[in-house]
């Protein structure tokens, strides 16, 4: 870079002085570079300066956030004292903040929380951890060890266990770092680290999420005596399994379990959870998203055009499977396309034997017709002149959604919001509903906040139902429904014509929707029998 009068120049463009368009300069610079031709030690040395430009960005990204955060939440508390807002709305407002460093930094909400209280931490508390950020001669999740080891410590104390760290920060590992944290934390103040210890017991919770190969982690968060004991219990359980009870068939059966420690253990857990031991069936609903041909394996083409879909559903005091059938114009039965919502991918195979299971168990099951738009990616919207979002509207809006519209953020649906309000006339329709975690709900009342249907999803070709967000600083979002059987999946594709046909495709209007793939295949079973 070379300094001309307040501009600068980069690779031959003239950018302005501004901080951003310095930065903007410096990332267009990063982008175009390339390692071909280096040898082994620039190559190594280019890994160690990217680690060190990585330290400084974050450490001018925590300045900037903090900064951010203390303006906006002095305005608002500068409203709150003259009267202006009520705390409601106050709290509100920061939240929404929040909000658009969540968006600025493409996260979810959560995660832009523990950013904004590392960044305080670092700007308030911890001058050396951030002077050796922006020297980068530490990693963002280093000084995260750090911040997060002496929250329970006051400003002075805190800076203190600042400087009695400042010698190692860049010389021990991860788990060093934070035992030695912990170990400062301990010596200045160990009756605020009962407390935080005392506290955290409020926030014990159990949760999911999906781990790779189709299984899941459960995870439970306990005190550390409680969880411990259940794991003693389990632990013995399954110790004794091996201990023979005079009982020859149980003996036998007990014998013929090939299962090891670790697979019993779980298989026991998830059947006490799940109230499905031993002649119950499970007592939840689970849905799955699949095209008609990955049910019922159909084949090549059924000769209907319609983009339909089925819904599976079992009784609420059994196990369920939502299925809907979204296929190409003209359809292909040889795609198992399975996807649970709001968790992912299923291979078709395995749909089929919980289809199965369900059957054998004798489980009462209902067929519901749903429709997609031309195409089959995207579900048809349905009117109603309820205030509310409630019923088989409600449920199609979340199959179409599968979690929180707003990008990056990727929580559980807990509100179905209009998006043009309906104080203003707006309707309560498929078209205008959006769905929200219940922080974003709230977020998008704040003042500035604004949001716009910039497509419905009805039109043929006019792809996903789509919304804009505008932020009060002006930056504009999309949010788009992801495609009814997820990201990753091919596009739609056409019918290949026949021999001698034209390649002009049939008007939308023409197009046979009175039977869907499933519906033909079972009056073929049906005209067999």
């Amino acid at each position: 870079m070379t300094d001309q009068g307040t501009d600068t120049t980069v690779g031959g463009s003239v950018v302005g002085d501004a901080l951003p368009d310095r930065l903007a300069a410096a990332l267009e610079v990063l982008s175009g570079a390339r390692a071909e031709g280096l040898s082994e030690a620039e190559l190594l040395q280019v890994v160690s300066l990217m680690e060190a430009t990585k330290g400084a960005a974050a450490a001018l990204q925590a300045r900037a956030t903090a900064m951010f955060v203390e303006d906006r939440d002095a305005r608002v508390a500068q409203d709150r004292a003259d009267g202006v807002v009520s705390a409601r709305e106050a709290s509100c407002r920061r939240r929404a903040a929040r909000a658009e460093l969540a968006l600025a930094r493409r996260c979810a909400p959560g995660q832009a929380d523990r950013h904004v209280g590392l960044a305080k931490a670092l700007v308030r508390d911890l001058p050396c951890t951030l002077a050796a950020l922006t020297a980068g001669e530490l990693s963002e999740w280093r000084a995260t060890i750090v911040a997060r080891e002496t929250a329970c410590l006051s400003h002075e104390d805190r800076v203190e266990a600042d400087r009695r760290l400042a010698g190692c920060l860049t010389t021990v590992g991860d788990r060093e770092l934070a035992a030695a944290a912990h170990r400062a934390s301990a010596d200045l103040d160990a009756e605020a680290l009962v407390r935080r210890r005392r506290k955290a017991v409020a926030s014990r919770n159990v949760s999911v999420r999906p781990a790779a190969d189709g299984m899941a982690w459960l995870s439970i968060l306990g005190p550390l005596a409680d969880v411990v004991g259940a794991f003693a219990a389990l632990k013995k359980a399954e110790q004794s399994r091996h201990v023979a009870t005079g009982d020859p068939e149980v003996d036998a059966a007990r014998a013929s379990d090939e299962r090891g420690r670790g697979a019993w253990m779980a298989d026991t857990a998830l059947e006490l959870l799940s109230g499905r031991c031993e002649g119950q069936v499970q007592p939840v609903e689970v849905g799955l998203v699949m095209r008609e041909e990955a049910i019922v394996r159909t084949g090549e083409g059924t000769g209907a055009d319609a983009a339909g879909s089925v819904f599976f559903r079992t009784s609420a005091a059994s196990a369920s499977a939502d299925s809907t059938y979204a296929r190409d114009v003209g359809g292909a039965g040889d795609r198992d396309e399975v996807e649970v919502p709001g968790w992912g991918a299923m291979p078709g195979e395995m749909a089929r034997e919980h289809l199965l299971r369900l059957c054998d168990t004798g489980t009462a099951t209902w067929l519901r017709r749903l429709w997609t738009a031309p195409g089959g990616t995207n579900l048809v919207a349905m009117d109603s002149k309820r205030r509310l979002f409630s019923g088989v509207l409600r449920q199609l809006i979340e199959l179409r959604d599968a979690t929180c519209r707003v990008p990056f953020c990727g929580a559980p649906i807990r509100d179905i919001d209009h998006v043009s309000p309906h104080a203003l006339g707006g309707e309560t329709s498929a078209a205008n509903a959006m769905s929200d975690c219940q922080g974003h709900n709230l977020v998008k009342e704040a003042p500035g906040w604004r949001a716009e249907v910039t497509s419905t999803g009805l039109d043929p070709g006019g792809g996903p139902h789509e919304v804009t967000l505008t932020t009060p600083t002006g930056s504009e979002y999309i949010c788009t429904a992801p495609p009814l059987l997820g990201h990753g999946r091919p596009r739609p594709r056409s019918r290949p014509p026949l021999a001698g046909a034209t390649t002009r495709r049939r008007p939308v209007d023409t197009i046979d929707a009175t039977r869907s793939a499933i519906e033909v295949h079972f009056e073929g079973l049906l005209g067999a029998a």
